[in-house]
């Protein structure tokens, strides 16, 4: 069987969530694994985060010029930053956190 490797990142515009937020390791391509969040989440007792805590885990990595990576349930990205600068998604947590 072939394996296939994804060359380039696919971007969706979903706000309905749940979302799964990246945080990469300072210079590098790896990250810790991701972390499933929505405005009421149904497993809080698995990790599970609500938006308000995935966006201060965002505005904590920006700060530390992290990149950040949210996708969606289906693996595409609606929010992508790096080195401090938003790539994508420039009002994602201000639209889901009406």
């Amino acid at each position: 069987m072939p394996i296939e490797t994804l060359t380039e990142l696919h971007y969706s515009q979903d706000r309905k969530g749940p979302w799964r937020i990246y945080v990469y390791e300072r210079n590098s391509e790896y990250h810790r694994g991701g972390v499933w969040f929505m405005k009421t989440p149904g497993h809080p007792e698995e990790g599970e985060l609500t938006i308000a805590i995935a966006e201060l885990t965002f505005r904590h990595a920006m700060q530390a010029r992290r990149e950040i990576r949210v996708c969606d349930s289906g693996d595409m990205l609606v929010f992508h930053a790096k080195n401090g600068e938003v790539l994508f998604g420039e009002k994602f947590w201000e639209e889901i956190s009406r």
